[in-house]
């Protein structure tokens, strides 16, 4: 052999199953497994979605909580924010009430007289008082039928206490209404619903109690029983100018 030779035998074999023996230098057969040389298997790598969804999850909740602190940073809760520091030398005070509510009452709607009633009246001072040069007593004669409407001895309307037969005996339907008697006639009218409303001092010139009158063209005498000795004193305060 020429030293180029290779030492030992090689034995080819085209299709070996189970051993394969080669000749090493010392002439000896080393016998290798065919599993042994076969390659190292590779395990399947571990899925990667579980992975992944842990990562998701953990991201999500950072994302939560970054959110929530943002919050709670910029909207303070009732009660947290500091009170700034009162000036030197003086004491905190308080916040001013508000302003305690005021009920306005509605505006009565204006009384306005029955015509029927005014005119009425208006023609009993014609009769009765339009020789009185005072107001005050003029008056007094309307307020005298308005008593008797209050008096249960006597009719219960303007009307009915002014036509009652024997009583007013100045009265009558065919009398004229003269503007002055007539304005006098609406004031002690508006000035009687007044008081019938719960007025105070509305203007009244005759104690309720005073039913009755005589007069002698000039003057008039109001008491308070028929044919009574004593007479009204005009001690009340008058709204008119006598």
């Amino acid at each position: 052999m020429t030293g180029t030779e290779p030492r030992g035998n090689v034995i080819y074999l085209q299709e070996v199953r189970g051993n394969l023996a080669i000749a090493n230098e010392s002439g000896g057969n080393t016998q290798h497994s065919s599993a042994a040389r076969r390659p190292p298997r590779r395990t399947s790598p571990r899925p990667l979605h579980r992975k992944a969804v842990r990562r998701l999850t953990v991201s999500a909740v950072i994302a939560v909580l970054t959110i929530a602190a943002l919050f709670s940073f910029l909207m303070p809760w009732s009660g947290t924010e500091e009170k700034p520091p009162s000036a030197a030398g003086q004491a905190d005070t308080p916040p001013a009430s508000l302003p305690a509510l005021v009920l306005v009452e509605e505006d009565k709607p204006e009384y306005i007289p029955d015509a029927a009633e005014v005119e009425a009246l208006a023609k009993m001072l014609y009769g009765e008082a339009r020789g009185v040069a005072s107001d005050t007593e003029k008056a007094a004669c309307v307020w005298c039928v308005l008593n008797r409407v209050d008096d249960p001895r006597f009719p219960d309307t303007v009307l009915e206490v002014v036509a009652a037969p024997y009583q007013f005996a100045g009265y009558s339907a065919d009398y004229p209404v003269l503007p002055e008697l007539e304005w006098i006639a609406a004031d002690v009218l508006t000035r009687y619903h007044e008081e019938k409303s719960g007025g105070d001092n509305v203007g009244r010139v005759l104690p309720a109690e005073y039913c009755f009158f005589t007069g002698d063209g000039e003057r008039n005498y109001f008491t308070a029983e028929w044919q009574g000795a004593e007479t009204w004193g005009w001690t009340l305060s008058s709204p008119y100018d006598d």
